[in-house]
């Protein structure tokens, strides 16, 4: 099983892609590009669709990485999809070659109500309703967990590593699951280990009881990260927005084989948190 290659652009828009020659450059070494807003429902707009169209007219597989949602956000994904839908009708969006990761179940109820015709996965912040996920290890919870997503048309799960090659629980037939009925994704470097509500630059304090529907975003965390430094910290840890990220720069395997005993058949290389 080949080991297909992607890119995470997050919400950098193509124009901005095309501005950059470094990202330009590396563009051309991946099979996919993974686009999209993964953890902030404040940076979706609605030209994420037309860009996805025209990644495609360069010869790239495209996925849509949702986040989590608000009553705010599901109104800008419901624009997004509508946008999915007329270039689909159109013509200009190949559903074979087009995915959609969702983050939350509200996406998912969404892309079931509008009757998107492309393949639906599931994201970084929702594969542990049916993965248990510690420092070297992947395991799934039970056979019904997947069934519950498989019914859903979702049978691929996004995940980061620990720069450590996990072992499984994959070949255990006491759980009554058939491993060849999902595949995984991973990114690397990073590893996602909190999404908050807010972010620390970009958004004011937000009381529980207030709504986010007015709250006004800057999106600073389009222009940079900032490393965390601590005596008491050693891992290399990253802020960007509303999510820390722990940096694993080192190769945590050697071969496509042993990818493929762990499902994992497709890896996402981000180069930003």
């Amino acid at each position: 099983m080949k080991t297909e290659q992607g890119i995470r652009l997050g919400s950098l828009s193509l124009s901005r892609l095309e501005r950059t020659p470094r990202l330009r450059r590396l563009l051309d070494r991946f099979d996919w590009v993974y686009t999209g807003a993964e953890f902030c429902e404040n940076l979706l707009e609605t030209g994420m669709a037309a860009d996805a169209a025209r990644l495609q007219a360069k010869g790239k597989k495209v996925c849509l990485v949702t986040p989590l949602l608000s009553e705010k956000g599901i109104e800008s994904l419901a624009s997004i999809f509508a946008g999915l839908m007329k270039l689909h009708r159109d013509g200009r969006l190949d559903p074979a070659r087009f995915e959609v990761t969702v983050n939350d179940f509200g996406a998912l109820e969404l892309a079931a109500r509008e009757k998107l015709p492309f393949k639906l996965n599931l994201g970084r912040q929702l594969y542990y309703n049916a993965f248990l996920v510690t420092r070297d290890s992947i395991e799934v919870l039970n056979r019904r967990s997947l069934d519950f997503f498989a019914l859903r048309g979702i049978t691929r799960y996004e995940l980061a590593p620990t720069g450590l090659l996990p072992r499984t629980n994959f070949g255990d037939k006491a759980f009554g699951f058939d491993p060849k009925a999902f595949s995984l994704t991973l990114y690397y470097p990073y590893l996602n280990l909190t999404t908050t509500r807010t972010c620390l630059v970009g958004m004011p304090y937000i009381p529980p009881e207030e709504a986010v529907r007015g709250i006004k975003c800057r999106r600073e965390c389009r222009a940079c990260a900032f490393k965390v430094a601590h005596p008491w910290i050693k891992e290399k840890l990253f802020i960007r927005g509303n999510t820390v990220f722990m940096e694993f720069p080192e190769k945590f395997y050697s071969s496509q084989k042993e990818l493929a005993a762990r499902r994992i058949d497709r890896l996402v290389y981000c180069p930003f948190p």
